[in-house]
């Protein structure tokens, strides 16, 4: 893992350097295949040693286009590097900026380190100061946050390219000449960043609290309840609730296994949750073009991810995903390309891939009451199933496919038109996979 100290240490200098030094080997390979391309066989030589020296003629061309194409690679790479960590330089300047000018620190590791309230601050304003510092805060850690991600790109990225040249994985693209071996060369050394994957699962509440440890003779009363659960979860799925009836099984199935859902059916399903996630894609659209401009960065993909979110899927929005999950936290990761405006003062344009991920800790609140149909059963007997050793916990995740967006970049307050969540209701109630 790339930390922050290691972000601040790193320098263009040297990549830039290396770049140059396989430059000035690449401007000599040419002369060295003049030398090759003479005739492979002078005249009047015929014979065995003739034609083997044909052949090792053809084999030490072909060698020399594979190199010609591993350093071409290498010095794309490399110049991709160096434009990145210029970039990544910037952030870095601008966040310790912001830190300093409102009396923090960014350590190496990450962390923001407070000192606390300037001793000038009137009591009556303290509060409101703490409040203004730990937004800051939280602004400083998404900051980090979002360089560390980048720098793993940049990392990845090079890492790769060198890797391939060491494992001799780049070709030459069938060339016949030099040139064109340099050409394909270069077009792989140009690696697109992969899109980055979900964050970290988020912190959860404890839930009910250990998996079976309730002496098992206080759980004959379980067992009853248990016996409820399912007849509600039969219910739920016979009036249309299927996620919900499915993610109860799970829960009572007691496997304690991670169940996999689908954000784009939560999309579908749910019109105030899809507006929540397209907001958020919104805004790293617009946080990514404006760093584009800031520090050079049009024309280069770039990877970025949004960090979980939370939102809350209420009865108000869907009963079925209400009782399937509720509180949810969400992420959006992706890859952007942003160029420039076709014209002056109009919005930057933006190429983006991206998922959308989501995570949820299926467990039990107490203190409330769930009614699914006939059966009404207590959040509390709910949960101490799972201490009964009769049900278990078990966290929901889940990531949409790729989603491509071309087009301007949104000015603050209004939507891009994001591709919608595709239309998937096959299957049957029977069916425990249906959409």
């Amino acid at each position: 893992m790339v930390s922050l100290g290691d972000v601040r240490r790193w320098e263009p200098g040297p990549l830039d350097g290396a770049e140059q030094q396989l430059k000035v080997c690449a401007e000599t390979l040419p002369w060295i295949a003049d030398e090759l391309s003479g005739p492979a066989k002078p005249g009047g030589w015929h014979g065995l040693a003739a034609d083997a020296a044909f052949v090792k003629r053809a084999q030490l061309v072909d060698g020399m286009e594979h190199i010609v194409a591993a350093v071409h690679a290498a010095r794309t790479a490399l110049m991709a590097a160096s434009d990145g960590v210029t970039g990544l330089r910037y952030l870095v300047a601008e966040a310790d900026g912001l830190a300093q000018a409102c009396g923090f620190r960014i350590s190496d590791a990450g962390e923001i380190v407070d000192p606390g309230l300037p001793p000038d601050v009137p009591a009556e304003h303290a509060d409101a100061v703490r409040q203004e510092r730990e937004q800051v805060r939280a602004e400083l850690l998404e900051r980090v946050r979002q360089i560390l991600t980048r720098a793993e790109g940049i990392d990845d990225a090079l890492a790769g390219v060198l890797g391939r040249i060491k494992r001799g994985e780049i070709h030459d693209g069938g060339a016949t000449s030099l040139a064109a071996a340099a050409e394909a060369g270069a077009a792989q050394g140009a690696t697109t960043p992969q899109i980055p994957g979900p964050p970290p699962d988020p912190p959860t509440d404890p839930g009910a609290g250990e998996h079976d440890s309730d002496p098992w003779y206080t759980t004959f009363d379980d067992r009853a309840t248990k016996e409820l659960a399912g007849i509600a979860a039969t219910f739920a799925d016979g009036i249309g609730w299927t996620h919900a009836a499915a993610h109860l099984r799970h829960y009572l199935d007691n496997s304690g296994d991670d169940r996999t859902v689908n954000p784009d059916e939560m999309m579908r399903d749910v019109d105030r949750f899809r507006g929540e996630v397209d907001k958020t894609t919104a805004a790293e659209m617009r946080r990514i073009a404006t760093e584009a401009e800031a520090n050079g960065t049009y024309g280069k993909p770039v990877q970025f991810n949004s960090g979980w979110k939370g939102d809350y899927i209420g009865p108000e929005d869907s009963k079925d995903w209400y009782y399937a999950m509720g509180g949810v936290q969400y992420a959006v990761t992706g890859v952007a390309t942003v160029h420039p405006p076709d014209h002056p003062g109009g919005e930057p344009r933006i190429e983006m891939d991206y998922r959308t991920h989501v995570f949820d800790r299926y467990n039990w609140d107490g203190g409330k009451e769930t009614e699914i149909g006939p059966v009404t059963i207590s959040d509390d007997s709910m949960a101490e199933m799972h201490r009964a050793g009769v049900a278990q916990e078990y966290n929901i995740s889940g990531s949409t496919d790729t989603k491509h967006y071309t087009g301007t970049v949104p000015p603050p307050g209004q939507q891009p038109p994001l591709p919608p969540p595709p239309e998937n209701r096959d299957g049957t109630r029977t069916d425990p996979g249906r959409k």
